[in-house]
């Protein structure tokens, strides 16, 4: 049996796992934007139980993951944990840590039933904007954690409209088209709070939203061209609670087909579902017996 957690800016899962089959399965808001303190409680807790049944922990967690930290960059450049450690003094289990999208990746190439490639693109829309990629069979990682980050991908802009990211850079695509900056540009359009599902929710009343969607659905659309370019991929997997809304999807779609043909992807749907950061890290995990970035 393993255990895999999928830290979210919004929620967090853990399962416990019969190989890549989930046989229980829990969930707690995540405290990470709020507290980063209870980070480790919320797990415990989540975890009570199952611990004494597992031989390992496979994390998928937000942010720049690397082998000794995770750096939470939505939360501040100083919001800096040694997850894996902490795990494995807290359960003393082995730990594979991942970055999620990293992890919903490896899921989708290995269990995704989509036409075999051994080159595919994970891309995440929600809170934030993310990615993995998997080039000629292979899960692209790096020492540090930021590969793959394909938010911090820069799209056009107009002059008068440049926005600037968490990252420090301007007109990155998470910074224009994440759940995050949707409602915040919303909000500012209509000159009252507005939520991410609230905007998909008042379309039809609201002419402006339609126009901003749009706008963000076009930002998508240059960055996959982006990472058609760089990786050559003809496979986009799009999840994510924004990258799931069917209108935003509809409109991302409308976008690509304006694009040249070179640009040209298949825009699939996450065979895996909500579960592909839990599923891929496990699998990772057990595939690598906990030989890679599992702790010394």
């Amino acid at each position: 049996m393993i255990i895999g957690i999928d830290i979210g800016g919004t929620k967090i899962s853990a399962a416990l796992m019969n190989d890549n089959h989930i046989v229980e399965q829990r969930s707690a808001a995540s405290p990470i934007h709020d507290d980063l303190s209870q980070l480790l409680p919320t797990i415990a807790h989540l975890l009570t139980g199952w611990t004494g049944q597992a031989n390992g922990i496979a994390v998928g967690c937000t942010g720049l993951v690397s082998d000794a930290e995770v750096r939470f960059m939505s939360v501040g450049a100083d919001k800096v944990l040694p997850l894996k450690s902490l795990l494995f003094e807290m359960f003393s289990l082995p730990v594979l840590i991942l970055n999620d999208a990293w992890a919903a990746a490896w899921g989708e190439h290995c269990l995704g039933n989509h036409t075999p490639e051994d080159t595919l693109v994970y891309v995440t829309i929600s809170t934030g904007i993310s990615g993995g990629i998997i080039q000629n069979g292979r899960l692209l990682t790096s020492r540090h954690g930021f590969s793959a980050h394909l938010g911090h991908l820069t799209v056009t802009r107009n002059h008068d409209n440049n926005m600037l990211c968490v990252c420090d850079r301007w007109n990155c695509v998470e910074a224009v088209a994440s759940g995050n900056a949707i409602g915040c540009r919303a909000s500012e359009l209509l000159s009252q709070n507005i939520s991410c599902n609230e905007v998909f929710e008042c379309l039809d009343s609201q002419p402006k939203l339609v126009v901003l969607i749009e706008d963000c659905a076009k930002a998508v659309a240059e960055m996959i061209a982006n990472i058609k370019a760089v990786t050559g991929t003809e496979l986009i997997v799009l999840g994510g609670s924004v990258g799931l809304n069917k209108i935003f999807r509809s409109k991302i779609e409308l976008a690509l087909a304006k694009l040249p043909e070179v640009y040209a992807v298949k825009l699939a749907m996450p065979a895996l579902g909500r579960d592909a950061d839990i599923i891929g890290a496990a699998l990772f995990a057990i595939q690598n017996n906990f030989s890679k970035k599992s702790h010394d």
